[in-house]
C-alpha cells in the first residue's frame, strides 16, 4: 500500500553516482558470482566493488559494482556482533565450548580461548570486533542460538530484514567459504541495522579495551582496533566514527567504516583491495565525495495519519498507527536546487500480524533512493473466546430470543383478533 504524502519541485537532474586482521588460507580459492552489471568508478577504487551510502535513509550515494558477491573476510563479524547484541545482555557470563574453540583455523586470528572459560558476553563482542577473534565469535554465536549452524540461519534472515538481497553467511567469522558470499550494498545495510543499536555503535568506534582476568587466564587481555582512519596513524580521518577491517587471501582486502560530518552520516564499503593502504586510501576517496557534493535537507516529520488493519492472513486482529518521530534529514547533489522530492507510505508483511510495518519512501522522480522506517503502535483485539466469541454467541441468542418472543406475541395476537371478531351470518 502507498501513499503519496507530498512532493516539492525539482528542476535539476540528480546524478547519483552509479593492516591485516583476519589471516586464513582457505584449501582452495573460491569464485564469488560475477555482478550482471559494471558501474563507471569516477574515482579510481581499487576495490573491485564498493559503496557509499547514506546511514540515515539508505541511499546510494555512490558504488562499484556494489551487488557484486565478494567473500567478506571479518567484516562479517559485523553482523555476527550486532545478533549478539539484540539477543545477549552484556553481563551474560558465556562460557567457551570445545566446538567455539576448535572449529576455526588456529593460525587465524584468536585470542587464545582455553576449554570452559567464561567472560561476560561484551568482552566476546569487543574480542571479536577489536581482535578479530574467530574464537570469540564462535562463542557469540552459540550464545546466540544454540549452535553455529543455526545461528548462521539468523544471520542470513537479519541480513534479509536489514536490507541484504545477495548474501548467503554460513559462519560467525568470515573465515573462507564457497557458500559465504556477500556485497557491497549488502554489507552497508547490514552496518545501518547494526549502528541503529548503541551499544554496537559504542563497540565499533573504540579504539581500545582491556578484558579483565577470567577463571582460566590470569592476565588482562588488551585489544587495539585495527581500524586506522580512528587512531593517530597516516590514515587518520578527522570525521570516521568507526570500522572493521577484514582480510583473508580469497576475499583481499576489506573494510566497512563510518563517518559523520555537518549532520551527514555515512557508510562506506570497500571489498576485494589490492593492499591495507588501498582499502584506507579509497575509503578516504568514498567519504571526501560524499561530503563534499551532497548537501543535507530537512524534511518535516509530518507524515498525515497513517492508520491500518493488523491481520493475520485475512483475519483482522488489531489495529496499528504509524509514525515519524523525527524529521527527515535527505542527502542531495550539492548542485541540485530542493526541487521534487517525493515521500511515500508503503506498509510490508500486512498479512502477517505483528510483523506489519511502515516505511518512509524517498523517491527523486520515479526512483526509490533511501527509505526510513516508521515506529509503530499496535493495537491487538482480545480474541478470546470468553472476550471475543462469547458475546458475539450472547448476542445471537438474545436476538433469537427476541425473534422467538416477537413471533409469540404476533400469534397470540392474531387469535385475540379471530376470538373477538364476529363473522357474518
Amino acid at each position: 500500500m502507498k501513499r503519496k504524502l507530498f512532493s516539492c519541485l525539482i528542476c535539476t537532474v540528480l546524478v547519483l553516482g552509479s593492516f591485516l586482521n583476519a589471516y586464513a588460507e582457505g584449501e582452495s580459492t573460491p569464485t564469488p558470482t560475477e555482478a550482471p552489471t559494471t558501474s563507471v568508478d569516477t574515482l579510481g577504487l581499487n576495490a573491485k566493488a564498493a559503496v557509499l551510502i547514506d546511514a540515515k535513509t539508505g541511499m546510494v550515494l555512490y558504488q562499484k559494482n556494489m551487488d557484486q558477491q565478494m567473500f567478506p573476510a571479518s567484516i562479517t563479524k559485523i553482523l555476527t556482533n550486532y545478533i549478539a547484541l539484540e539477543k545477549l545482555g552484556k553481563d551474560d557470563l558465556l562460557t567457551a565450548n570445545a566446538t567455539a574453540i576448535d572449529n576455526i583455523d588456529r593460525t587465524s586470528s584468536h585470542i587464545w580461548l582455553d576449554y570452559g572459560e567464561q567472560a561476560p558476553m561484551i568482552d566476546f563482542v569487543y574480542a571479536s570486533m577489536m581482535q578479530s577473534a574467530n574464537d570469540a565469535s564462535n562463542v557469540l554465536a552459540e550464545a546466540a542460538s544454540g549452535t553455529q549452524e543455526e545461528f548462521a540461519k539468523v544471520m542470513n534472515e537479519v541480513a534479509k530484514n536489514a536490507g541484504a538481497k545477495n548474501s548467503n553467511f554460513v559462519n560467525a567469522h568470515g573465515l573462507p567459504d564457497d557458500a559465504h558470499v556477500t556485497t557491497a550494498y549488502d554489507m552497508a545495510m547490514i552496518t545501518r541495522a547494526a549502528l541503529k543499536n548503541k551499544d554496537f555503535k559504542e563497540v565499533f568506534g573504540q579504539v581500545r579495551y582491556d578484558m579483565a582476568p577470567t577463571n582460566k587466564q590470569k592476565d588482562t587481555r588488551v585489544f587495539s582496533s585495527a581500524n586506522e582512519m580512528i587512531k593517530n596513524s597516516k590514515f587518520k580521518y578527522d570525521y570516521a566514527t568507526g570500522g572493521k577491517t577484514g582480510w583473508t587471501e580469497a576475499a583481499g582486502y576489506t573494510m566497512v567504516n563510518s563517518a559523520t560530518k555537518d549532520n551527514m552520516d555515512l557508510i562506506g564499503v570497500v571489498l576485494g583491495c589490492d593492499s591495507a593502504d588501498a582499502r584506507y586510501e579509497d575509503m578516504i576517496k568514498l567519504f571526501n565525495y560524499g561530503f563534499d557534493n551532497y548537501k543535507t535537507v530537512t524534511i518535516p516529520n509530518d507524515i498525515g495519519d497513517v492508520h491500518s488493519d493488523v491481520k493475520q492472513g485475512s483475519k483482522v486482529i488489531g489495529e496499528v498507527d504509524f509514525t515519524l518521530s523525527n524529521s527527515l534529514h535527505v542527502l542531495l547533489p550539492m548542485s541540485t536546487d530542493e526541487s521534487t522530492l517525493t515521500i511515500e507510505v508503503e506498509l510490508r508483511n500486512e498479512d502477517e500480524g505483528e510483523a506489519i510495518q511502515g516505511y518512509a519512501i524517498i523517491k527523486i522522480g520515479d526512483e526509490a533512493v533511501g527509505e526510513v522506517q516508521l515506529e509503530k503502535n499496535i493495537t491487538l483485539y482480545d480474541l478470546s473466546f470468553q472476550s471475543y466469541m462469547l458475546p458475539k454467541i450472547v448476542t445471537v441468542v438474545d436476538w433469537f430470543s427476541v425473534g422467538i418472543l416477537g413471533l409469540f406475541l404476533v400469534l397470540k395476537f392474531i387469535v385475540f383478533l379471530k376470538k373477538s371478531t364476529k363473522l357474518p351470518e
